[in-house]
């Protein structure tokens, strides 16, 4: 575009020896300036020539060219326009106006342009190979559209096909990466193209790659504050990188161009829809009002699936109202959904394990204490609490002495002893036939080793606090109880 060719060079010189010496100079000046890269120079010796003869199609030719260089499209298009109008066999006009028609993709207009050249010079060798690379620079802009469609409605399908509790697979990241050299070729085409930057734009969106979009979308938008396509995109990521002021001003922008913008008004409903109930779980849940949170959780999370960000912070409220309604498993559930969204979430990490206790799922309960204190080895909130689940999974598994008297655990020292003077009496091996006395004995010892223990207070206080009696007596140093030493229980069994 910047070579204005032997032809012009030539129009110039006698259009200078047509109009005088006032239109010359200028051409000169503007000529210089243009080839000194001072554009905005050029722009205005070529409108102070035009001004003293505007019905010379090769002034606005140059003048377009001018603008060209300064990102001036539109008034580049317009020169081009006003030069083909004034000579409607300009040859080299039609062939720079198909050119920027490839360039910003408007492939319909370039391909007439480059028809028309080759109507008044059939084989014309510029516009066959322009008509070609206009043909070509459209197949690919059909390929990327497919693409996007593609990317689209895989995620669609995806989400659609995900449960409630369930994060969707996300193929489209993929398909960017398929379709980029593509991408990068109609680039090479046309690289004023702004349906091809939004389609862009909208492959990085399925793909989740939101601060790209910001940054593409930004860049169309700076350039054209009117491209509402791309407005909404950038709004939408916006929303998804949780800045929903940011969001709702970009579709306000959008909707103050064109109020019937049906995209615009239904994201902006959204995400005054999302603050919304989000604000009334949060308050139900200050408040302590568990019933109203969960639900209002619950509602704020259907809004809108795919909100990560925002999300985590949903899920991990339902966590804490489910957990104080005694809906653990609801709760693992919740918390867990956290961490899908947020593998760092330091609070669901806390959350989950003691929701885990409570539950009494002990096992697991120790599996994540000891994933997550690998993850935080200089916190000592996760050291403790990994100590508690251990304590807590070693005392599900050891006996139960209440159950063994058949106790409440708030049992007084006079309801112990009245039921272990009543088992003691059933099981006593003197008491049964000899083909039970060798069950009958092991009942006994349990008992006998269940009452050793509850009728004493500091071993009573050391089992229920989780503490383990076997190691207390051997890391005390002594001889300790023969009532723990292997092959020597001793127990003194009193009936009266």
């Amino acid at each position: 575009m910047r070579a204005l060719g032997l032809a012009c060079v030539l129009g110039a010189l006698l259009l200078d020896a047509a109009l005088g010496n006032d239109v010359g100079e200028l051409l000169k000046q503007g000529d210089a300036a243009f080839a000194a890269s001072t554009y905005t120079s050029a722009v205005r010796y070529y409108s102070q020539a035009i001004d003293l003869q505007s019905t010379q199609p090769l002034l606005y030719t140059k003048r377009a060219a001018a603008y060209i260089s300064l990102r001036s499209l539109a008034q580049a298009l317009r020169d081009l326009n006003k030069a083909v109008e004034l000579d409607d066999a300009f040859v080299q006009g039609y062939i720079n106006r198909g050119k920027l028609q490839r360039q910003m993709c408007n492939y319909a207009a370039a391909e007439r342009d480059f028809k028309r050249v080759l109507e008044l010079k059939p084989g014309q060798k510029v516009a066959e190979q322009e008509l070609q690379r206009t043909l070509a620079a459209r197949s690919k802009m059909e390929a990327v559209q497919a693409a996007v469609q593609t990317a689209e409605a895989a995620k669609a399908e995806a989400a659609k096909a995900a449960g409630d509790d369930e994060d969707p697979p996300n193929t489209a990241a993929a398909d960017l990466e398929r379709i980029k050299p593509t991408l990068e070729s109609l680039y090479e085409d046309s690289p004023d193209c702004v349906q091809a930057q939004v389609l862009e734009a909208q492959l990085m969106f399925a793909a989740a790659e939101y601060e790209q979009v910001v940054a593409v979308t930004g860049r169309i938008v700076k350039a054209d504050d009117r491209q509402l396509d791309a407005l909404v995109l950038r709004g939408r990521a916006y929303f998804y990188l949780y800045d929903h002021d940011m969001a709702k001003r970009h579709f306000g922008e959008a909707l103050k161009y064109d109020p019937d913008h049906s995209a615009a008004r239904k994201e902006f409903n959204k995400v005054k829809d999302y603050d919304r109930k989000r604000s009334r779980a949060e308050k139900a849940l200050e408040a302590q009002d568990w019933e109203a949170a969960e639900m209002a959780y619950i509602e704020s999370l259907h809004v809108d699936r795919e909100h990560r960000k925002g999300n985590e912070a949903l899920w991990f409220g339902l966590c804490r109202a489910r957990a104080a309604l005694g809906r653990i498993d609801l709760a693992v559930t919740a918390c867990s959904n956290v961490l899908i969204l947020a593998p760092g979430h330091r609070e669901a990490k806390l959350r989950l394990v003691r929701t885990l206790l409570d539950a009494e799922r002990f096992d697991e309960a120790q599996v994540k204490a000891r994933e997550f204190l690998s993850q935080h080895q200089n916190d000592g909130e996760f050291h403790e609490l990994a100590r508690e689940a251990e304590r807590r999974l070693k005392m599900a598994k050891r006996k139960d002495y209440y159950k063994v008297l058949g106790v409440d655990k708030s049992a007084g020292d006079r309801e112990i002893k009245r039921a272990y003077r009543e088992l003691a009496k059933k099981y006593h091996p003197d008491k049964v036939s000899a083909e039970e006395r060798e069950a009958s004995e092991a009942q006994f010892r349990e008992i006998a080793e269940a009452y050793e223990v509850l009728s004493d207070e500091g071993k009573r206080q050391a089992y229920d606090s989780g503490q383990d009696l076997e190691e207390m007596q051997h890391g005390g140093g002594g001889g300790g109880h023969p009532f723990f030493q292997q092959g020597g229980m001793h127990f003194t069994f009193r009936f009266g």
